[in-house]
C-alpha cells in the first residue's frame, strides 16, 4: 500500500512505510518534550503557568493531530516531520536549560 502521492514523489513501498514510522517517531518525540517541559516548569518554585497552559494546548493539538494524519498523503506525512523537527530544535535550548537546573 502506498500512501496518496507516493508515486508521483517516487516513494516505493518500503519508503512509505519508512515515512510513517518516522512521522510517528517525531510526533512521539515533541510530544515527549512537550510533557518533559509541562513538568519541569511544574517543579519550580514559581511556575509560570501561563507557559505550561501553552504546552499544554500544544501537546493537545499534537495528540489531534496525530489522530487525524493516517490517510493523510506521503507529502503532509513529509510535512509533519518537517514541522516537528523543527519545533523540537526550538525546545531543545529550553529541555538544556531546565536539565541544567536538575543537576
Amino acid at each position: 500500500m502506498l500512501l496518496p502521492g507516493a508515486e508521483a514523489l517516487g516513494l516505493n513501498h518500503s519508503q512509505c512505510l519508512e515515512l510513517l514510522e518516522s512521522s510517528e517517531d517525531t510526533l512521539d518525540l515533541l510530544i515527549s518534550t512537550l510533557v518533559y517541559l509541562i513538568y519541569a516548569e511544574s517543579r519550580q518554585p514559581q511556575p509560570d503557568s501561563a507557559l505550561i497552559d501553552s504546552w499544554r494546548a500544544q501537546q493537545q493539538e499534537l495528540v489531534d493531530f496525530e489522530y487525524t494524519l493516517p490517510g493523510s498523503s506521503a507529502t503532509e506525512y513529509q510535512q509533519a516531520i518537517h514541522t516537528c523537527s523543527m519545533r523540537i530544535r526550538e525546545l531543545r535550548p529550553l529541555v538544556e536549560r531546565y536539565r541544567s537546573k536538575e543537576a
